[in-house]
Protein backbone atom coordinates (compact mmCIF):
# COMPACT_ATOMS: atom_id res chain seq x y z
CA UNK A 1 0.00 0.00 0.00
CA UNK A 2 3.33 2.35 0.83
CA UNK A 3 3.67 2.21 -2.80
CA UNK A 4 0.85 3.39 -4.34
CA UNK A 5 0.66 6.21 -1.75
CA UNK A 6 4.44 7.21 -2.59
CA UNK A 7 3.65 7.21 -6.70
CA UNK A 8 0.23 8.93 -6.21
CA UNK A 9 1.86 11.44 -4.06
CA UNK A 10 4.74 11.76 -7.02
CA UNK A 11 2.11 12.57 -9.04
CA UNK A 12 0.40 15.22 -6.89
CA UNK A 13 3.60 16.92 -6.79
CA UNK A 14 3.65 16.99 -10.23
CA UNK A 15 0.71 18.56 -11.14
CA UNK A 16 1.59 21.41 -7.97
CA UNK A 17 4.48 22.26 -9.89
CA UNK A 18 3.08 22.45 -13.23
CA UNK A 19 0.28 24.53 -11.70
CA UNK A 20 2.67 26.36 -10.09
CA UNK A 21 4.22 27.90 -13.22
CA UNK A 22 0.77 28.53 -14.91
CA UNK A 23 -0.14 30.73 -11.98
CA UNK A 24 2.47 32.23 -12.28
CA UNK A 25 3.08 33.43 -15.95
CA UNK A 26 -0.31 35.13 -15.22
CA UNK A 27 1.17 36.82 -12.07
CA UNK A 28 4.21 37.29 -12.76
CA UNK A 29 3.78 41.19 -14.05
CA UNK A 30 1.27 42.26 -11.57
CA UNK A 31 4.10 40.94 -8.61
CA UNK A 32 6.99 43.04 -10.55
CA UNK A 33 4.82 46.30 -10.32
CA UNK A 34 3.92 45.42 -6.54
CA UNK A 35 7.70 45.59 -5.77
CA UNK A 36 8.59 47.97 -7.89
CA UNK A 37 5.85 50.13 -6.06
CA UNK A 38 7.07 48.91 -2.74
CA UNK A 39 3.81 47.14 -2.02
CA UNK A 40 4.40 43.18 -2.77
CA UNK A 41 2.40 42.10 1.08
CA UNK A 42 -0.94 41.16 -1.48
CA UNK A 43 0.75 38.53 -2.89
CA UNK A 44 2.52 36.84 -0.14
CA UNK A 45 -0.32 34.55 0.93
CA UNK A 46 -1.61 32.89 -2.85
CA UNK A 47 2.50 32.37 -2.74
CA UNK A 48 2.47 30.34 0.27
CA UNK A 49 -0.69 28.98 -1.02
CA UNK A 50 1.15 27.40 -4.55
CA UNK A 51 4.21 26.92 -2.77
CA UNK A 52 2.94 24.79 0.06
CA UNK A 53 0.95 22.61 -2.57
CA UNK A 54 4.16 21.49 -3.79
CA UNK A 55 5.10 20.80 -0.22
CA UNK A 56 4.21 22.47 2.75
CA UNK A 57 7.47 22.19 4.52
CA UNK A 58 9.71 24.22 1.27
CA UNK A 59 10.43 27.77 2.01
CA UNK A 60 10.17 30.76 -0.19
CA UNK A 61 11.45 34.11 -0.85
CA UNK A 62 11.43 36.87 -3.13
CA UNK A 63 15.30 38.63 -3.11
CA UNK A 64 16.74 41.15 -5.81
CA UNK A 65 18.27 39.65 -8.53
CA UNK A 66 21.67 38.59 -9.61
CA UNK A 67 21.26 39.33 -13.57
CA UNK A 68 17.71 40.01 -13.65
CA UNK A 69 15.74 42.87 -11.42
CA UNK A 70 14.05 40.37 -8.67
CA UNK A 71 14.99 36.69 -7.82
CA UNK A 72 12.36 34.04 -6.95
CA UNK A 73 13.66 31.25 -4.70
CA UNK A 74 12.11 28.05 -3.53
CA UNK A 75 14.36 26.31 -1.27
CA UNK A 76 14.34 23.03 0.69
CA UNK A 77 16.22 24.91 3.47
CA UNK A 78 18.86 22.27 4.32
CA UNK A 79 16.25 19.47 4.19
CA UNK A 80 17.56 16.96 2.54
CA UNK A 81 14.17 14.67 1.58
CA UNK A 82 13.00 17.83 -0.01
CA UNK A 83 16.40 18.87 -1.85
CA UNK A 84 14.71 17.14 -5.30
CA UNK A 85 11.28 18.50 -4.96
CA UNK A 86 13.13 22.18 -5.07
CA UNK A 87 15.30 20.98 -7.70
CA UNK A 88 12.41 19.59 -9.25
CA UNK A 89 10.41 23.02 -9.59
CA UNK A 90 13.46 24.58 -10.51
CA UNK A 91 13.80 22.30 -13.71
CA UNK A 92 10.39 23.19 -14.67
CA UNK A 93 10.49 27.00 -14.40
CA UNK A 94 10.54 29.50 -17.60
CA UNK A 95 13.97 30.92 -18.82
CA UNK A 96 15.18 33.89 -16.78
CA UNK A 97 15.08 37.44 -18.50
CA UNK A 98 15.61 40.96 -17.31
CA UNK A 99 12.60 40.90 -14.62
CA UNK A 100 12.87 37.55 -13.11
CA UNK A 101 15.56 34.75 -12.23
CA UNK A 102 15.13 31.47 -10.14
CA UNK A 103 16.72 29.62 -7.50
CA UNK A 104 16.24 26.87 -5.57
CA UNK A 105 19.13 27.32 -2.87
CA UNK A 106 19.40 30.85 -1.14
CA UNK A 107 22.14 32.50 -2.75
CA UNK A 108 25.29 34.28 -0.91
CA UNK A 109 24.37 37.57 1.07
CA UNK A 110 27.54 39.38 2.11
CA UNK A 111 26.68 42.59 2.30
CA UNK A 112 24.79 41.35 6.00
CA UNK A 113 28.03 41.17 7.71
CA UNK A 114 27.88 45.18 7.35
CA UNK A 115 24.34 44.71 9.21
CA UNK A 116 22.77 44.40 13.00
CA UNK A 117 20.61 41.65 13.74
CA UNK A 118 18.26 41.38 16.04
CA UNK A 119 16.40 38.37 17.95
CA UNK A 120 13.79 39.80 19.96
CA UNK A 121 15.86 42.04 22.38
CA UNK A 122 19.41 40.77 21.72
CA UNK A 123 20.96 42.52 18.84
CA UNK A 124 24.16 41.54 17.52
CA UNK A 125 26.62 43.56 15.05
CA UNK A 126 27.31 40.83 12.33
CA UNK A 127 30.69 42.34 11.25
CA UNK A 128 31.84 40.97 14.65
CA UNK A 129 31.30 37.36 13.69
CA UNK A 130 34.88 35.40 13.43
CA UNK A 131 35.61 32.16 12.36
CA UNK A 132 38.38 29.16 13.30
CA UNK A 133 38.85 26.54 10.16
CA UNK A 134 40.71 24.04 8.94
CA UNK A 135 40.99 22.85 5.15
CA UNK A 136 40.47 19.02 4.83
CA UNK A 137 42.09 18.15 1.86
CA UNK A 138 41.28 14.19 2.05
CA UNK A 139 37.90 14.54 2.82
CA UNK A 140 37.44 17.60 0.30
CA UNK A 141 35.42 20.12 3.35
CA UNK A 142 36.63 22.69 5.64
CA UNK A 143 35.45 22.78 9.05
CA UNK A 144 34.38 25.62 11.01
CA UNK A 145 34.24 27.02 14.10
CA UNK A 146 32.08 30.20 14.56
CA UNK A 147 32.34 33.13 16.98
CA UNK A 148 30.94 36.26 18.15
CA UNK A 149 31.64 37.85 21.54
CA UNK A 150 28.08 38.20 22.19
CA UNK A 151 28.22 34.52 22.23
CA UNK A 152 29.27 34.65 25.91
CA UNK A 153 25.89 36.28 26.97
CA UNK A 154 23.44 34.43 24.78
CA UNK A 155 22.04 30.91 24.54
CA UNK A 156 23.42 29.03 22.89
CA UNK A 157 20.46 27.88 20.35
CA UNK A 158 21.06 31.28 19.41
CA UNK A 159 24.61 30.60 18.90
CA UNK A 160 24.13 27.69 16.66
CA UNK A 161 21.13 29.62 14.64
CA UNK A 162 23.88 32.87 14.27
CA UNK A 163 26.16 30.36 12.74
CA UNK A 164 24.23 29.28 10.08
CA UNK A 165 22.87 31.78 9.33
CA UNK A 166 26.03 33.83 8.87
CA UNK A 167 27.27 30.65 7.43
CA UNK A 168 24.53 30.89 4.16
CA UNK A 169 24.87 34.58 4.07
CA UNK A 170 28.48 34.17 3.73
CA UNK A 171 29.16 31.46 0.96
CA UNK A 172 24.83 30.32 0.23
CA UNK A 173 23.04 27.61 0.91
CA UNK A 174 24.84 25.15 -1.51
CA UNK A 175 28.22 25.50 -0.77
CA UNK A 176 27.72 25.19 2.78
CA UNK A 177 26.11 21.95 2.20
CA UNK A 178 28.68 20.38 0.28
CA UNK A 179 31.57 22.32 0.92
CA UNK A 180 31.56 22.63 4.54
CA UNK A 181 32.53 19.87 7.19
CA UNK A 182 31.56 19.78 10.73
CA UNK A 183 30.36 23.23 12.41
CA UNK A 184 30.68 24.46 15.67
CA UNK A 185 30.17 27.46 17.43
CA UNK A 186 31.79 28.59 20.79
CA UNK A 187 31.69 31.55 23.70
CA UNK A 188 35.56 31.51 23.29
CA UNK A 189 37.45 33.55 20.41
CA UNK A 190 40.06 31.65 18.30
CA UNK A 191 43.49 31.61 19.05
CA UNK A 192 43.97 33.04 15.42
CA UNK A 193 40.43 34.19 14.41
CA UNK A 194 39.68 34.24 10.80
CA UNK A 195 37.56 37.09 9.30
CA UNK A 196 34.71 35.70 6.87
CA UNK A 197 36.42 36.74 3.77
CA UNK A 198 38.71 34.50 4.45
CA UNK A 199 36.81 31.71 5.11
CA UNK A 200 35.05 32.24 2.04
CA UNK A 201 38.54 32.34 0.49
CA UNK A 202 38.99 28.85 1.61
CA UNK A 203 36.00 27.45 0.66
CA UNK A 204 36.32 28.83 -2.98
CA UNK A 205 39.32 27.81 -3.83
CA UNK A 206 38.34 24.33 -2.29
CA UNK A 207 35.46 24.27 -4.87
CA UNK A 208 37.89 26.15 -7.25
CA UNK A 209 39.54 21.90 -7.71
CA UNK A 210 36.20 20.76 -7.80
CA UNK A 211 35.65 16.97 -6.76
CA UNK A 212 38.14 14.24 -7.08
CA UNK A 213 37.77 10.22 -7.15
CA UNK A 214 39.57 8.81 -3.86
CA UNK A 215 40.71 5.64 -3.32
CA UNK A 216 39.84 3.93 0.24
CA UNK A 217 41.22 0.72 1.76
CA UNK A 218 40.64 -1.62 4.69
CA UNK A 219 39.37 -5.06 6.63
CA UNK A 220 35.43 -6.27 6.21
CA UNK A 221 34.18 -7.98 9.13
CA UNK A 222 35.12 -11.18 7.27
CA UNK A 223 38.94 -10.04 7.81
CA UNK A 224 38.76 -9.70 3.64
CA UNK A 225 40.53 -6.67 1.94
CA UNK A 226 38.30 -4.00 1.06
CA UNK A 227 38.77 -1.30 -1.63
CA UNK A 228 36.48 1.29 -2.46
CA UNK A 229 36.62 4.25 -5.04
CA UNK A 230 34.38 7.35 -3.77
CA UNK A 231 33.38 10.52 -5.79
CA UNK A 232 34.40 13.43 -2.82
CA UNK A 233 32.76 15.13 -1.47
CA UNK A 234 30.25 12.66 -1.46
CA UNK A 235 27.20 15.06 -0.54
CA UNK A 236 23.52 14.91 -1.58
CA UNK A 237 23.76 18.42 -2.16
CA UNK A 238 26.24 17.95 -5.29
CA UNK A 239 23.34 16.10 -6.71
CA UNK A 240 19.60 17.76 -5.05
CA UNK A 241 17.53 15.72 -7.92
CA UNK A 242 18.78 12.59 -7.14
CA UNK A 243 16.71 10.92 -4.16
CA UNK A 244 17.02 7.42 -4.47
CA UNK A 245 19.88 4.82 -3.77
CA UNK A 246 20.45 2.15 -6.46
CA UNK A 247 23.17 -0.72 -5.04
CA UNK A 248 24.40 -2.62 -8.32
CA UNK A 249 26.00 -5.99 -6.81
CA UNK A 250 27.80 -7.58 -9.17
CA UNK A 251 29.76 -10.85 -8.11
CA UNK A 252 32.97 -11.95 -10.16
CA UNK A 253 35.04 -14.61 -10.88
CA UNK A 254 38.70 -13.58 -10.87
CA UNK A 255 40.14 -13.32 -7.75
CA UNK A 256 43.78 -13.47 -5.70
CA UNK A 257 44.19 -14.57 -2.75
CA UNK A 258 42.04 -11.70 -0.74
CA UNK A 259 39.46 -12.14 -3.00
CA UNK A 260 39.97 -9.45 -4.75
CA UNK A 261 39.02 -9.16 -8.98
CA UNK A 262 41.73 -10.09 -11.54
CA UNK A 263 42.51 -8.04 -13.75
CA UNK A 264 40.07 -9.46 -17.13
CA UNK A 265 37.46 -9.16 -14.22
CA UNK A 266 38.19 -5.62 -13.43
CA UNK A 267 38.34 -4.62 -16.59
CA UNK A 268 34.72 -5.76 -17.00
CA UNK A 269 33.83 -4.23 -13.95
CA UNK A 270 34.57 -0.91 -15.71
CA UNK A 271 33.05 -1.20 -18.63
CA UNK A 272 29.67 -2.21 -16.86
CA UNK A 273 30.04 0.65 -15.04
CA UNK A 274 30.55 2.86 -17.91
CA UNK A 275 26.93 1.58 -19.34
CA UNK A 276 25.33 2.24 -16.04
CA UNK A 277 26.48 5.90 -16.54
CA UNK A 278 25.18 6.25 -20.17
CA UNK A 279 22.09 4.25 -19.08
CA UNK A 280 21.14 6.88 -15.95
CA UNK A 281 22.61 9.61 -18.62
CA UNK A 282 21.48 13.00 -16.99
CA UNK A 283 19.34 11.51 -14.58
CA UNK A 284 21.50 9.87 -12.34
CA UNK A 285 25.15 9.54 -11.19
CA UNK A 286 27.46 6.86 -9.91
CA UNK A 287 29.42 7.97 -6.92
CA UNK A 288 30.90 5.40 -5.45
CA UNK A 289 32.00 1.38 -5.92
CA UNK A 290 32.91 -1.27 -2.92
CA UNK A 291 34.86 -4.45 -4.14
CA UNK A 292 35.80 -7.15 -1.56
CA UNK A 293 35.38 -10.67 -0.51
CA UNK A 294 34.22 -11.71 -4.57
CA UNK A 295 31.65 -8.88 -5.14
CA UNK A 296 31.63 -5.40 -6.46
CA UNK A 297 28.68 -3.13 -5.31
CA UNK A 298 28.09 0.04 -7.37
CA UNK A 299 26.30 2.84 -5.82
CA UNK A 300 24.12 4.82 -8.11
CA UNK A 301 21.88 7.86 -7.14
CA UNK A 302 18.97 8.40 -9.55
CA UNK A 303 15.91 11.04 -9.41
CA UNK A 304 12.76 8.67 -8.73
CA UNK A 305 10.97 10.52 -11.01
CA UNK A 306 12.25 9.45 -14.32
CA UNK A 307 13.30 6.29 -16.05
CA UNK A 308 16.45 5.74 -14.61
CA UNK A 309 15.83 2.79 -12.37
CA UNK A 310 14.46 1.14 -15.06
CA UNK A 311 16.93 1.68 -17.62
CA UNK A 312 19.86 0.60 -14.62
CA UNK A 313 17.47 -2.60 -14.49
CA UNK A 314 17.57 -3.71 -18.06
CA UNK A 315 21.48 -3.22 -18.31
CA UNK A 316 21.87 -5.88 -15.34
CA UNK A 317 21.76 -8.81 -17.86
CA UNK A 318 25.17 -7.41 -19.30
CA UNK A 319 26.78 -8.86 -16.18
CA UNK A 320 28.19 -12.14 -17.53
CA UNK A 321 30.25 -13.13 -14.67
CA UNK A 322 26.94 -14.09 -12.33
CA UNK A 323 23.82 -12.77 -11.86
CA UNK A 324 23.82 -9.17 -11.65
CA UNK A 325 21.22 -8.01 -8.37
CA UNK A 326 19.95 -4.82 -7.80
CA UNK A 327 18.08 -3.06 -4.35
CA UNK A 328 16.76 0.54 -4.48
CA UNK A 329 15.84 2.94 -1.56
CA UNK A 330 14.88 6.10 -1.12
CA UNK A 331 17.81 7.67 0.72
CA UNK A 332 17.97 11.79 0.29
CA UNK A 333 20.55 12.09 2.22
CA UNK A 334 22.74 9.85 1.23
CA UNK A 335 22.76 7.70 4.15
CA UNK A 336 23.51 4.44 2.66
CA UNK A 337 26.55 5.77 1.34
CA UNK A 338 27.20 7.96 4.41
CA UNK A 339 30.36 5.10 5.69
CA UNK A 340 32.36 6.87 2.75
CA UNK A 341 31.43 9.86 3.20
CA UNK A 342 34.66 10.56 5.36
Amino acid sequence: MRLFQRKDRTEEQRLAIAEFWRWWESARGDLDKAIRAGAPQPFVGVISEHVNAIHRELEWELTPGLAAHHGLIVTAAGRPELRATAARWLAAAPAPDETWEYHSVRRADPTVFESVIAFGDIKLEVDKVRYAFTVDDDRGHVDVMCYHPSFADVPEDLQAQVTYLTLDWLLGEDRVEIWVGPIHWSAAAPAVPKTPEELRGAVDALAERGDRWAVMEGTGKDGLHRTALVNLPLRSARWPRFDTHLAVALPYRGDDEHKLPSDGSMQGMEAFEDALEQAVGGDGAVVAHETGGMLRTIHVYVDAHTGARARVEAALPGWTEGKAKLSATYDPGFERVGHLAG
